[in-house]
């Protein structure tokens, strides 16, 4: 990756709806070279996609909850079926496999404890293998994450 690029991809981060003339004009870059670069990081997998950040609060999820799971084992197939799960759980926002003391890190969002109550019995404790379970909500968000830092060179 060149300068170019690291920019490019920089801007997208800030802003990815913006018309490939005007982004290209903000690079010092041709529309055809800035819609180039974009095909060709999108083909190395540097760009894996385009959404539009929501704001929770705006579709009435006034609640994050975060959950630490662990696991009855750490067995190929516990893991397998637990992951495998929480796929079918359109709830579940994130899963992250976690190094420490427990296995798994969920993310999920609701508009109050009474739908954070119902998610808990009707998706959280349908989980395959877990053996505990325990949920922390956040007061308050101090900052969201706004795009991935992208070192030089990056994607070699």
């Amino acid at each position: 990756m060149d300068r170019h690029d690291v920019a490019l991809i920089e801007a997208l981060q800030r802003d990815s709806s913006r018309p490939i003339a005007q982004l290209a004009e903000t690079l010092g870059l041709s529309a055809s070279a800035c819609h180039r670069r974009i095909r060709a990081l999108e083909s190395r997998g540097l760009i894996a996609g385009y959404i539009a950040r929501v704001n929770p609060h705006a579709l009435g999820l006034a609640i994050e909850a975060f959950v630490e799971i662990t696991l009855v084992s750490q067995s190929r197939e516990t893991m397998d079926r637990f992951e495998t799960a929480v796929g079918d759980f359109d709830d579940i926002l994130e899963c992250h496999l976690m190094s420490g003391a427990h296995d798994y890190q969920l993310r999920v969002a609701a508009a109050d404890l009474s739908q954070y109550d119902r998610i808990h019995r009707e998706c959280l404790s349908r989980l395959p293998g877990v053996s505990s379970m325990r949920s922390s909500f956040s007061i308050r968000r101090i900052k969201r994450m706004r795009a991935y830092p992208v070192p030089d060179g990056a994607g070699g």
